[in-house]
């Protein structure tokens, strides 16, 4: 009989509220933290957590609500900006209606998020309710998540899609340095919610580690990162650093890798023709062959951080476009938090054009 009254097995995972981030998290040590949120549901589904199985579902819709909101911010910022440097309705609501189409569904209808979002969350509801009142068998709530996981990759690999699509229309309409200005204006609120409480101002940086590393497992495994698109991370711990690698990241490696599921190509080349970086900017690592959407990572990382408080917050090594990421074995992206500000080495510095601080 499948238990109504708990189990006497240990919890795959827990889930509490934490007060130094002030909202729900998993609980568990940083290797932990690398085994995406779909992977926890299997494990509680496969010993028959039911209860547990369904809260995870909830925090799993948590996850992806964090990627969904920044999505849609970030496309009325992009709207805005847009209108704001003089590009007509007419103009921008026929280069939206045409990204839309080109990143039409499976089913061909074309992109868009709100409706999606209501169905993804409508199912997740529906397979709680279910796994909670015990009435899926285990092949059945397997089925069940891979068809909710399925249907968030679906929707967000469309969202990061249709920002790097923007972000060409940037470029084309203003040339290539006006990304910087327009990241300025787009992601700042953004950047001022999401990060202002790592302000080494306000509270000294150990002191900031803790939100630093669970925010960065918590987005990227809501990215669906992996060859199997489930969230799972790789992460090693070193004496000054962790380093957490994705293979690919679910969002800016998918695009310039392609995308294995739907098998269709990379994102720089048609007929996307999403951008990569042609020049050197402080913005994008000083390097060529960064793309657009990846780029948002230098701004928001480091080049911001460290115009606002002296410090990278992530040190990125995103991979370029062709040389590394195409072929056998092209190279992960990865993000790596250093334990101490000492620790940021000087060419973390020297790469977004600034020296580090004596």
């Amino acid at each position: 009989m499948k238990s109504i009254s708990g189990t006497e097995a240990n919890p795959v995972v827990t889930l509490e509220w934490s007060e130094q981030i002030g909202k729900r998290v998993r609980t568990g040590p940083w290797t932990d933290q690398a085994i995406s949120t779909t992977r926890k549901i299997l494990d509680a589904i496969a010993i028959g957590q039911w209860e547990l199985a369904a809260q995870l579902v909830d925090y799993w819709m948590e996850e992806a609500k964090i990627v969904y909101v920044i999505y849609d911010v970030w496309t009325e910022g992009f709207r805005t900006w847009l209108t704001d440097q003089g590009v007509s309705e007419v103009d921008l609501s026929a280069e939206i209606g045409r990204l839309s189409n080109l990143l039409a569904f499976p089913d061909g209808t074309p992109y868009e998020t709100r409706s999606h979002w209501e169905e993804l969350g409508a199912g997740a509801g529906r397979l709680g309710n279910m796994l909670r009142a015990l009435k899926l068998t285990n092949e059945e709530a397997v089925t069940a998540l891979d068809d909710l996981r399925e249907g968030w990759r679906q929707l967000h690999d469309r969202g990061a899609d249709m920002m790097a699509g923007l972000l060409t229309f940037v470029s084309h309409r203003f040339g290539e340095p006006a990304i910087e200005t327009c990241y300025r204006f787009v992601l700042e609120p953004y950047l001022q919610e999401r990060y202002k409480p790592f302000d080494t101002r306000e509270q000294p940086y150990e002191d900031t580690i803790y939100r630093n590393l669970y925010l960065s497992f918590e987005a990227m495994r809501a990215h669906l990162c992996g060859p199997d698109r489930t969230g799972d991370l790789e992460l090693s711990e070193h004496d000054d650093r962790w380093v957490i690698s994705f293979d690919p990241c679910g969002s800016g490696g998918r695009s310039l890798r392609g995308d294995t599921i739907e098998n269709t190509g990379s994102r720089a080349e048609p007929p996307y023709g999403f951008g990569v970086t042609s020049d050197r900017y402080d913005w994008a690592w000083n390097e060529e062959g960064i793309c657009y959407y990846c780029a948002h990572c230098c701004f928001a990382l480091e080049r911001w951080p460290a115009e606002q408080w002296g410090h990278p917050l992530r040190v990125i090594d995103s991979p370029r476009y062709p040389e590394e990421t195409a072929g056998e074995s092209p190279q992960k992206c990865s993000w790596t938090i250093y334990k101490t500000i000492e620790a940021i080495p000087a060419e973390a510095y020297l790469r977004i054009g600034m020296v580090k601080p004596a």
